[in-house]
């Protein structure tokens, strides 16, 4: 019996670790130029970099779609320490964490890079509206 109560105690501690070392390194990343992108007061985009010990992944979420479109209007530009991505696309997606749900766009950058504690991520967008007027907005942040 107590041999069973420490093999169950044992597998809830690893199960319980395994869950919070989904990603080895986070960093929330700041907006460092150009305009705020959120679709609203109350529904604040939210962007930032983490490392699961292969993936590295940015992402930027609920931007306002007036100003931020979805599809080719956008140009893209993600860094990861040594490694760039251009030209990724925004996605049309229901906003994270605000009520009433309502439509945004968001950016997502996933390569397998090693990452280590100082590396930079950064983000840049920009976008020219239905109207033609040029939106961009730029965020940094280091793991």
């Amino acid at each position: 019996m107590r041999r069973n109560i420490i093999a169950m105690t044992i597998g809830a501690v690893l199960l319980g670790a395994a869950v919070y070392a989904a990603f080895l390194l986070r960093v929330t990343l700041n907006r460092t130029a150009g305009e705020d992108p959120s679709v609203s007061a109350a529904c604040l985009s939210v962007g930032d970099a983490r490392w699961d010990g292969v993936l590295a992944r940015i992402s930027l979420n609920n931007m306002d779609p007036a100003r931020f479109p979805a599809g080719a209007a956008c140009q893209t530009e993600a860094r990861i320490g040594g490694v760039t991505r251009t030209g990724i696309a925004l996605a049309a997606v229901p906003s994270e964490g605000c009520l009433p749900i309502v439509p945004t766009t968001s950016y997502v950058f996933k390569t397998a890079t090693l990452v280590t504690p100082g590396t930079n991520a950064q983000l840049r967008i920009r976008c020219v509206d239905a109207a033609g007027v040029r939106h961009e907005t730029q965020y940094a942040g280091k793991f």
